[in-house]
């Protein structure tokens, strides 16, 4: 057996220290060596930082022992599974869907399952099917939740997921032009509303955002708050007789007094992204560029609650700009020459608008995409217009007839 002793540390001697090696093999012993006293500092400290590395790995190795045990124990618990609906299953809102759970080969006598949608209690049974009436609930996806609680203790959980799709092909609706007004071109419309004969405007881009007063008649902007140029503008809402101003990525939303534009204040919102804004005289209403509608508190902006627009098909994504009429909720689609007609109480997308061809092609060139919804409450006129659009439509809207 080979045996490394070091022997003597001088701190004292500020020039060298004495380190005794002696090797006990065969009855042989090495003669002493001398080291400078900073080469032995450096030898202590290597051997320490091996030390230190020895330990941090033998502790992660356990970490990772334990958690992939942990791991395989809660797989080994799960002596149960949702067998209906099928995880990411595509039903019909409306429709009752059948919850079923099947025990695994060898589970413990089940006393009772409790059943959640949601985070909600649905019903709680002896282990029996369950029928979900799914009316009353919105358009995307909802988590369906299993909890069994077994005779001898314990419980498994287990959960699943289901798309709620609209009962329904959305209805399709055209459109007719009932008269042309200037645009600024150099508007990069982010929202639009109307309000007392005047448009009011946000406009994006970092370095060229505003809210604008804007001229019905001419086109051109009365009054104008020039954003901060590290801001990129958003959606707008008018909120009794404030403006509140979205910005795209930046997660800060402004508020001004509306006769004046005066910045009353300045409100930090967790949102990753924000696009389009309108308020239903209860929320604002907000998208993210995604399916997700997100209704918010009409003063600090704080998420009261989302649901997922739908369609017969699927998710639609891509909700931009933002109008509330008459009830209901009118959204642009990103890159969509189209406008949504969407039931806020459930996410059903009731109807689409066909907005081809409001441009003609030799005034398309500089023209971006179709963004800008406004209504008029005391005339019930529908205006529209796009990014860097040169005009801005009165329209009317009708069904579309084959």
């Amino acid at each position: 057996m080979r045996r490394i002793i070091f022997y003597g540390l001088d701190l004292n001697d500020t020039k060298v220290m004495h380190i005794f090696i002696s090797f006990h093999q065969k009855n042989i012993t090495l003669p002493q060596i001398i080291f400078h006293h900073e080469l032995a500092f450096t030898m202590r400290f290597f051997f320490l930082l091996i030390n230190l590395c020895c330990i941090l790995i033998t502790a992660c190795s356990s970490c990772n022992s334990g958690n992939q045990g942990q791991q395989r124990q809660r797989r080994q618990r799960a002596q149960i599974a949702i067998v209906s609906p099928k995880n990411n299953d595509r039903q019909l809102l409306g429709k009752t869907i059948t919850l079923s759970t099947k025990a695994r080969d060898g589970a413990g006598a089940i006393d009772s399952v409790r059943w959640h949608i949601n985070g909600k209690w649905l019903k709680t049974t002896k282990g029996e099917d369950v029928a979900w009436n799914t009316a009353g609930h919105t358009t995307g996806t909802q988590r369906i939740e299993a909890a069994a609680f077994y005779a001898a203790g314990g419980r498994d959980i287990v959960v699943t997921d289901v798309l709620l799709l609209a009962p329904q092909a959305p209805e399709q609706y055209t459109y007719k032009v009932m008269k042309v007004y200037p645009h600024d071109p150099k508007a990069f419309t982010q929202g639009l509303l109307f309000d007392n004969g005047f448009l009011y405007e946000s406009t994006g881009l970092k370095g060229e955002s505003q809210v604008r007063k804007v001229n019905l008649q001419t086109g051109e902007p009365v009054q104008v708050f020039n954003l901060p140029t590290e801001y990129f503008g958003e959606g707008l809402a008018l909120v009794d007789d404030k403006l509140i101003q979205l910005t795209w990525q930046e997660q800060v939303a402004f508020v001004y007094q509306k006769n004046d534009f005066k910045l009353l204040n300045r409100i930090n919102f967790p949102m990753r992204e924000a696009w389009g804004l309108t308020y239903d005289g209860t929320h604002l209403l907000m998208t993210d560029g995604t399916a997700t509608l997100y209704f918010l508190d009409k003063d600090s902006l704080t998420e009261v609650h989302r649901l997922e627009v739908c369609d017969h098909k699927g998710k639609v994504d891509q909700l931009n700009e933002l109008e509330y009429i008459n009830g209901e909720l009118w959204a642009n689609v990103y890159y969509k020459d189209e406008i949504l007609r969407i039931d806020t109480k459930t996410g059903i997308v009731l109807g689409r608008i066909n907005m081809t061809g409001l441009l003609k092609a030799n005034e398309t060139s500089h023209a971006n995409v179709l963004n800008g919804i406004a209504f008029d409450e005391k005339t019930g006129k529908i205006y529209v217009t796009g990014k860097n659009w040169p005009k801005l439509f009165e329209i009317s809207v009708m069904p579309y007839q084959k």
